[in-house]
């Protein structure tokens, strides 16, 4: 039988594989919102910024636990909210944020159908690339997280990929000015892919100095932002947040770089083990080296170029001090997944004659570790009702009874400020004031679940949370509202007009 004898996809069935898709992933992040399951970080405070947005106001974010509030640009300096400010008017702010979202992977699936044919696929097989990015586990594990700015950022590489190796200077310029306006932190992992792209198209001097110039201004972009605009922005003037987590080796990037590179075996401890005394945590860092063996990392080695893309993004997860960066739970991965469907395309078209039987492989590892992975994970914060899509109790509300739950939260006026468990902070945005309980500060009103779960009583426990909920019940200064077994709302009686207030357990 011919080697070509699998029936390779027709040319047009790339409809039906983004209708496909699209369904998957709304069954997944749209169910999510409607079952309670998305939280006041990352949804909330990213509907914050869509509503400030849309009304022309700069963006603030009051939901942080450990901050007072402070501008939204001085914790992630990121203009992708503003995309949703359209669908905001017809659908509310975080119900746009995750529509984008899922159109925003819609595009990227295309754009890695659209690359693979530009090195060589075939129309037909061309739609299994798209099929292959798809399916990636990363995906998945970002879409049973609420909304990230990284997702929409993620999806532009297969494009600016086939942009650059065209020579289409502008739209490729545009692709990396959205990627640097995206998030602060992303114009650092830019600067490695126009590294990569500049490494592939070695040859050709007109892809490498446009690709040097673009890493300057990437990294140049971050040093500015990171070290003088968000500091600049932030209410108490604090030094670039995100670099805490991996105080441990150093207080710069210049600094964690240059420890790890004199230390080699620091390097390759964090880079496998687990660092922290907790044994809870061994081998979640191997499920993500298994993970990217499967999905793609076979192709690397003779395309090294796209290993170098994923230097900044494995640095970020593996050498964090911080064990829900290690594994492959929620959005730390998503750009792993189209570096990888480039280097499997160009693997796949450089051999012939040209096969879907090799794309059929290739799928079918990525299918394997995304569906076993949907429903088992080492790492012990995985909760597979948030993005198994294939399990019932993802389509059963994380509290009894949603419709009186919804009900309950109709009483709840609009505009006034409010302190709410983590869990129905997404569901009450319309206020410019609202704060992430047991935060106080100037709330009027405090809403909270009555028997939180985890995800529902974050940052405190649900034991807490709980006791948060019937202690504030029976304090004088609150006034009950309205209360019934799942929710119970309260006035204070008295709410000062600027205050650093928080219930302590």
């Amino acid at each position: 039988m011919p080697a070509t004898a699998l029936p390779a996809l027709r040319v047009r069935p790339q409809l039906a594989l983004l209708l496909l898709f699209t369904l998957i992933y709304s069954l997944v992040s749209l169910v999510n919102q409607v079952n309670f399951r998305t939280g006041a970080l990352d949804m909330g405070y990213e509907a914050q910024a869509v509503t400030d947005f849309a009304h022309l106001r700069a963006p603030r974010v009051t939901l942080l636990p450990d901050a007072p509030p402070t501008a939204f640009l001085a914790n992630h300096f990121s203009l992708t909210p503003a995309l949703a400010v359209p669908l905001y008017y017809l659908v509310g702010p975080v119900w746009a944020l995750l529509l984008l979202q899922i159109g925003a992977l819609l595009v990227g699936l295309e754009g890695a159908r659209r690359y693979a044919r530009s090195v060589g696929a075939s129309e037909a097989l061309a739609n299994w690339a798209l099929a292959f990015l798809g399916s990636q586990w990363a995906l998945f594990s970002a879409l049973g997280f609420d909304f990230h700015d990284n997702v929409l950022v993620a999806m532009v590489l297969p494009w600016l990929a086939r942009w650059v190796a065209q020579g289409r200077w502008g739209r490729a310029g545009l692709a990396a000015a959205f990627s640097v306006l995206s998030k602060e932190n992303l114009a650092l992992w830019l600067a490695f892919v126009l590294l990569g792209l500049a490494w592939q198209h070695w040859p050709r001097r007109a892809v490498v100095w446009r690709a040097a110039v673009g890493v300057v201004l990437a990294l140049g972009y971050f040093v500015a932002v990171t070290r003088y605009l968000m500091p600049a922005l932030d209410t108490t003037h604090r030094p670039y947040t995100q670099l805490a987590r991996y105080g441990q080796f150093g207080s710069s990037l210049p600094g964690i770089a240059g420890h790890l590179l004199t230390h080699p075996g620091v390097l390759w401890n964090v880079l496998f083990t687990n660092t922290l005394p907790d044994t809870a945590y061994d081998y979640i860092k191997l499920e993500l080296w298994v993970g990217l063996l499967l999905s793609g990392g076979w192709a690397l080695p003779r395309r090294p170029w796209y290993a170098l893309m994923l230097v900044p993004i494995i640095g970020q997860k593996v050498l964090a001090n911080d064990a829900g960066f290690w594994g492959i739970n929620y959005q730390y991965s998503v750009e792993i997944a189209p570096v990888l469907t480039l280097a499997v395309a160009d693997a796949l078209a450089s051999r012939r004659p040209a096969s879907a039987h090799r794309w059929l492989w290739a799928l079918a590892g990525v299918v394997l570790f995304t569906v076993v992975t949907l429903y088992t994970r080492r790492s012990t914060w995985y909760d597979r009702s948030t993005t198994n899509f294939l399990i019932g109790s993802h389509y059963r509300p994380a509290y009894a009874d949603r419709a009186a739950l919804r009900a309950a939260l109709a009483r709840v006026p609009a505009g006034v400020p409010l302190s709410a468990s983590s869990t129905l902070v997404p569901h009450l945005t319309d206020r410019r004031n609202l704060f992430l309980f047991p935060v106080l500060r100037t709330a009027r009103l405090v809403a909270l679940l009555r028997e939180p779960d985890e995800r529902g009583a974050w940052p405190l426990s649900p034991a807490e949370g709980k006791r948060a909920a019937a202690q504030l019940c029976a304090d004088p200064s609150y006034r009950v509202l309205y209360e019934d077994a799942r929710v119970v709302l309260l006035a204070r009686q008295f709410a000062p007009p600027d205050s650093a207030a928080s219930w302590r357990p």
